[in-house]
């Protein structure tokens, strides 16, 4: 892996240190976190970089405000994240795949039907409402809500 962020044009001596110190305290937590979303090392990897070069742009953020570093590093992440669930989706990403062609997460999302796969990850790991999963699964809001509530009780129940 491989982040020149030392040639990066308008960059102070300060923020490269900053950025440096964020990548090597965070940067195993975040691929991690990666991994766990993009099933890839190498796409993981290549996600890596382009948070932490995207670090330098929004330090005033990780300097100004209350909330924590990895909080932060892991929003960035998941913006960045959103292009790869474009991406799934309009490579034909179906709602109605058999259940060996399944999404493999953990093992509480592993335990949940495709469709509770999809809402569950659609709302927490990509942050979409139900009023839009639903308008996607062509689905009534209420529908994707009791899906999701039953997602959490798969979650809860083990």
């Amino acid at each position: 892996m491989n982040l020149k962020i030392d040639r990066s044009p308008g960059l102070s001596s300060n923020d490269v240190l900053v950025t440096r110190a964020l990548y090597y305290r965070y940067s195993s937590w975040l691929l991690g976190y990666l991994m766990a979303v993009v099933k890839d090392y190498e796409l993981a990897e290549q996600y890596l970089l382009e948070v932490f070069k995207e670090v330098p742009n929004c330090l005033h953020e990780f300097t100004g405000s209350e909330n924590s570093a990895w909080l932060r590093l892991q929003v960035l992440a998941k913006s960045k994240l959103k292009g790869y669930t474009n991406t799934l989706r309009t490579a034909g990403t179906k709602t109605n795949v058999a259940s060996d062609e399944r999404l493999k997460f953990d093992s509480y999302v592993s335990n949940m039907t495709t469709e509770q796969q999809i809402v569950f990850c659609g709302v927490y790991y990509y942050q979409k409402s139900t009023v839009l999963l639903a308008q996607e699964l062509n689905k009534a809001d209420d529908e994707v809500k009791k899906i999701l509530k039953e997602a959490f009780l798969k979650i809860k129940n083990g």
